[in-house]
């Protein structure tokens, strides 16, 4: 009711002089809807362009009709209309139709029926589109569908729908296939119900008719069900996807599990073969090494008998050389007095101390040690070719425990000892040093660190200790970016305090240490080192320690996660050792996770 107040507030005068115009407009539009096609040429269906009419009335586009006549009756000479196939002998001259013109440009002017978007609109129906149920002639391309009158109407003809009141009423929708699938086929009626003992959509007068007492609903109600039932299947078809996918899971993980194992057996087997290589490796360098001991002292032993002998002889011959030039310079005196008196204070030639006899000793030791030095040669050449490497160990008896740590891998160590975690006890850091990451990483520092006094700093030597004492097997790593750093294991009872041998790492009986530097490493203890030991493959080393048997190794770690024995020693520890470290300036050592 307040709509229709709101509608009646408009003036009356203004109603009555915009009705007649728009009334006007509107039958206009509705006359040339109707002649639309009167607008169109016949050979390319469209609205004629640049029109031309030939004699017998017909009109065409200006280069349809010419394209028309080069393709069709060039060879004869003879022209004829397409519609109604009028012969022209010879080829008519063609002039444009200025009234179709003047029409087609007023409806085309603004105002006019068509305007932007106008010929797309009164184009033909493409293939798959919708017509127009009520152009006669070239079907244009349907825009709506009225669900009362049952049809499809293009924009020229849907415009009733707008401005006649009793078809304002009727519901329109888009026009499409599906709209034109859910019309009964029998009675033209649009199928809103759905009978469930036939399984098919009907209309109303199929439901008092053939399907008369059958169980109807709305097909809006059944789509309702339907979708319910849809869902619940769908939800089914999730579980049983996620029961199937659970189960390719468990099936692809057993499958993984074992290519792991297989791979994890071959890779045992790899490392138990490159554990066998290493060891007949280590014996051959071992070999070698006692070769080298022996022939240095069978060498040492002849040449320092040849070097003596050849010393005396290099003396006598100066002595010789100097009492020679004497006797010259006196043989060269004209005054016999003088000649006299120099030649009686010449001393007398001395015997040689070097007597072919000794020098025939000296030939046949040499000789002898030579021979030796070649039968050493071809008899340990001998035992190597003979050893096999299944008894190995049994022809070099102390091989087995002097290698037992340098042979074992890297994984190995790891996995015994993985339970082991270092950490630094921050009361032990140098005043320089820098500690991070929970204490594992040590790194110099550009000033004072203020750290809190302690009795347990080093105030001096920039050191620190690990909280926890060692008195069992232990095997930890460490690695380091640049600069030089010592890897050290030591008593807890080692002074702090001063920069006295007794608070450095190696230079007291109660600290190990092995100094690790780009030039290479050097092993220290009680102030005695050992340099030339080979620096390692990579910025990290590994260190094992058997407390009870008094053994501490030092490890180079290759690429390929295998040890390198760096250095060894055997002793009798008698207190806990505490794994130490010292930065020097500018290094950083970090202790490695397990």
């Amino acid at each position: 009711m307040k709509k229709a107040a709101s509608n009646s507030a408009t003036p009356l005068p203004e109603r009555v002089k915009v009705a007649p115009f728009r009334k006007t407009i509107r039958r206009r539009k509705t006359v040339m809807a109707d002649y639309q096609e009167l607008f169109d040429c016949s050979i390319c269906l469209q609205q004629l362009k640049d029109p031309v009419t030939t004699a017998c009335g017909h009109s065409y586009c200006m280069s349809c009709i010419n394209s028309f006549w080069d393709q069709d009756a060039g060879q004869k000479g003879v022209y004829s209309c397409p519609q109604c196939r009028q012969a022209f002998r010879p080829r008519p001259a063609l002039k444009r139709n200025t009234l179709v013109a003047s029409l087609l440009e007023k409806r085309q002017a603004p105002g006019g029926e068509e305007r932007s978007g106008g010929a797309a609109a009164h184009s033909p129906a493409a293939p798959g589109e919708v017509d127009c149920d009520a152009c006669t002639g070239t079907k244009r391309k349907a825009a709506m569908f009225c669900l009362v009158c049952m049809a499809a109407y293009c924009e020229t003809h849907l415009s009733p729908h707008f401005e006649v009141p009793p078809l304002r009423k009727h519901r329109l929708v888009q026009a499409s296939q599906a709209v034109q699938e859910s019309i009964c086929c029998r009675h033209d009626k649009l199928l809103e119900l759905y009978c469930r003992t036939d399984r098919q959509c009907i209309c109303l007068l199929c439901a008092v008719g053939e399907h008369k007492g059958h169980d109807t609903v709305s097909a809006a109600a059944e789509k309702t069900e339907k979708k319910r039932e849809l869902e619940a299947a769908k939800q089914q078809s999730v579980d049983r996807m996620h029961i199937s996918e659970q189960r390719v899971k468990e099936l692809n993980q057993a499958a993984d599990s074992v290519r792991a194992a297989a791979w994890e057996t071959v890779d045992h087997f790899e490392r138990v073969c490159m554990e066998h290589i290493r060891l007949y490796i280590w014996a051959i360098e071992r070999k070698c090494a006692e070769m080298r001991a022996k022939v240095g002292e069978t060498e040492k032993a002849a040449v320092d008998c040849a070097s003596g002998l050849l010393g005396q002889l290099q003396r006598e011959a100066s002595e010789l050389r100097r009492r020679q030039a004497e006797l010259n310079q006196l043989s060269l005196l004209d005054d016999p007095v003088q000649f006299l008196k120099r030649l009686q204070a010449l001393d007398e030639l001395p015997e040689s101390s070097a007597s072919p006899r000794s020098l025939e000793t000296a030939t046949k030791f040499i000789t002898a040690q030579k021979s030796k030095l070649e039968k050493m040669r071809k008899e340990e050449e001998d035992k190597i070719l003979k050893v096999q490497t299944d008894n190995l160990l049994l022809r070099f008896p102390n091989l087995q425990e002097s290698t037992a740590a340098t042979t074992t891998s890297r994984r190995y160590l790891l996995d015994i000892h993985k339970n082991y975690k270092l950490e630094v006890d921050p009361n032990t850091v140098a005043a320089c040093l820098h500690l991070s990451d929970n204490n594992r990483v040590i790194s110099w520092g550009n000033s004072d660190q203020a750290h809190p006094t302690h009795p347990d700093r080093f105030t001096f030597y920039h050191q620190a200790l690990c909280k926890d004492g060692l008195a069992d097997d232990h095997y930890w790593e460490v690695e380091w970016d640049s600069g030089v750093v010592e890897v050290a294991v030591s008593y807890r009872d080692i002074s702090r305090k001063g920069s006295g041998n007794d608070c450095a790492f190696g230079h007291n009986n109660m600290s190990w240490s092995l100094v690790c530097s780009p030039s290479g490493l050097t092993f220290w203890h009680n102030n005695n080192y050992k340099a030339n030991i080979p620096p390692p493959h990579s910025r990290k080393v590994g260190v094992y320690l058997n407390y009870r048997t008094g053994n501490l190794y030092f490890y180079g770690i290759s690429d390929s996660h295998y040890l390198t024995c760096l250095h060894q020693i055997q002793t009798t520890f008698t207190q806990p050792l505490y794994p130490g470290f010292c930065v020097d300036v500018g290094a950083t050592l970090k202790l490695c996770k397990q």
